[in-house]
Parts: structure tokens; C-alpha cells; sequence
């Protein structure tokens, strides 16, 4: 059942995505009472209001047991094939299913419909990575976090703000709310932004633009400038800025939100930016982008 090319029936797809919201929900209950590691994490980060009740952002935690998760289902009456086909349990030798994720702070992913179907993990390690399986609701590349908790600022227009971490994509929609309204913090995991993230993000822009953050070491920044020509293709004005710290650093200092936000109301319009000596974009003249519908 977890081959993506696997066909399933509507009402398998329907009883998929409800066990992710199930299990997204018994996440946040367990991240409300959790001690230790999670709540150190969010306190060190910086970004403890997400354990409101009113925060958009419903992080939740995967405990550390072999089936706590698997028992909260079972007691929603979830068939364990269908928890199997959300990518929510592992099969052990003997047949036996296991909560497949752990001890880890977890966000939904969302799929272009901000249908929920899979989970963003962060370890104790403080870095972040698709937890999910590829599904048949779920594949990593097609997905995205951050839209459907701020989507009345991009309602109102905001500007999305690609990070390349959780804390950051936060820490700027946070700014954002404490000043004008302006931008969204968008996270981006793994190998980069894909195409159909891309055109996903596209279609719930109001505006045209769209603002990269690049931070870190060479490589960091490589990857994080990588994904300019992909978003080209659907936005007009590509706008890219490097920063000496990390959105959230800068966010948390004295004046933090409205330094950041002048810092991303005054970046350059077109930039060529060369890691290393060599050429990692140059955005100017590019055509119309093929899909200029926000489609909301």
C-alpha cells in the first residue's frame, strides 16, 4: 500500500487523509504535555508561542513508544491498512505494527488542495527532514508547509519569504504579524524546491513576487539559490537576499522585526550572486509565467 504508483479507492484516499488529521491532532495534545528536549528546543529557538492555543502553527511531537500513536487510531477505529496507507506505522517481523514516527516535533505537510498528507519532522538535532513516506497521498516533492497557517496573509497579498528552516520560516511570520502584513515564511527542506512546489506556492500568491533568503556557509547557500530558476517560471520578480545570520537570529535581536522587515522591503530587484566564483542565478527578462491565477 505504500507504492505511490499503488491505486486506492476514493474512500481508502478519504480514511488516509483523516488519519493524518487524526494523528496530527494527537500530536499536539502530546506536545502540549511533553517535558524535556521538545519544549528546551522551543525555548532555545525562540519560538515558544506556537504552544498557544491561537497559534497558526500547530506543531505537535511523536513520543518516544512503540505504539501510542497506533493505539490512538485504533481507538478512532482506524484498520491498520489504513493507517499503513497514510505512512503512519511500520510492520515488524512478526506482523506486528509500531508508531513509525518518534520522539521527533512534527508539522503537516500539505498537498496542493491543503489537503494534509504527511509530516515535516525535527530531531533532537534541531534539523528538519520529510518524515513521510512517499504514499499514495503523500509524495514529499509535492508538498509544502507554512501555506494553510498563513493563509489570510496571503489573502491580503503577503510576499512568500523562502527559508531553508522551520525556526526561520516562523520567525518571519511572526515579524510579519508584529509589523504590516507584508510576508510569509515559507520552509524548504531537503534537496531544494521542487517545480511542483513552485507552482503550488504560485497559486496561492496574490502578487508576483516572490523573496529567497540565503544565509550560511557556500554550500548552504548554493542549494538555497538553486531553486531560482524553478520559481521563475511562475513569478515575475524573483528577489533574492543573502544575510550575515539567520531570519530568526535577526528577528530576535533588539528592533529584530523591523530591521527584517526593512531588510526584505529594500532587497534588490535583480541579482546575480556567485558562490565560489561560480554563477548560481541571474534573474532578468524573464517571459510571462504560465499560471497567473491565485486560484484560492
Amino acid at each position: 500500500m505504500n507504492d505511490p504508483g499503488f491505486a486506492i479507492t476514493m474512500e481508502e484516499r478519504r480514511r488516509s487523509l483523516e488519519a493524518i488529521v487524526s494523528a496530527a491532532q494527537f500530536f499536539r495534545g502530546e506536545l502540549l504535555r511533553a517535558t524535556g528536549w521538545p519544549l528546551e528546543y522551543l525555548k532555545e529557538e525562540q519560538i515558544e508561542q506556537v504552544l498557544s492555543v491561537d497559534s497558526a502553527w500547530m506543531v505537535g511531537y511523536a513520543p518516544d513508544t512503540l505504539t501510542s500513536l497506533v493505539d490512538h487510531l485504533a481507538a478512532e477505529n482506524f484498520a491498520y491498512s489504513t493507517m499503513e496507507s497514510a505512512g503512519l506505522i511500520d510492520r515488524v517481523g512478526d506482523g506486528a505494527v509500531t508508531d513509525r514516527f518518534r520522539d521527533q516535533l512534527v508539522l503537516v505537510a500539505r498537498d496542493a488542495h491543503l489537503h494534509p498528507t504527511g509530516f515535516i519532522g525535527i530531531g533532537r538535532d534541531g534539523r528538519a527532514h520529510s518524515l513521510s513516506p512517499a504514499t499514495a497521498i503523500h509524495q514529499p516533492s509535492n508538498v509544502l508547509v507554512g501555506i494553510a497557517e498563513q493563509l489570510d496573509l496571503l489573502r491580503g497579498g503577503a510576499v512568500p519569504v523562502l527559508v531553508d528552516d522551520l525556526v526561520d520560516a516562523i520567525a518571519v511570520s511572526s515579524m510579519s504579524r508584529e509589523t504590516d502584513g507584508q510576508w510569509v515564511g515559507i520552509p524548504v527542506f531537503g534537496a531544494g524546491l521542487s517545480t511542483a512546489q513552485a507552482r503550488m506556492l504560485r497559486k496561492f500568491s496574490l502578487g508576483d513576487t516572490v523573496i529567497v533568503v540565503a544565509h550560511g556557509d557556500e554550500h548552504r547557500r548554493k542549494l538555497t539559490t538553486g531553486y531560482l530558476f524553478d520559481l521563475a517560471l511562475y513569478y515575475d520578480r524573483v528577489r533574492a537576499v543573502v544575510l550575515p545570520h539567520s531570519p530568526s537570529s535577526i528577528v530576535n535581536a533588539e528592533h529584530g522585526p523591523q530591521t527584517m522587515n526593512d531588510l526584505l522591503t529594500t532587497v534588490r530587484p535583480s541579482l546575480t550572486y556567485r558562490f565560489g566564483g561560480a554563477v548560481a542565478a541571474e534573474l532578468m527578462g524573464y517571459p510571462e509565467p504560465p499560471d497567473r491565477g491565485p486560484d484560492l
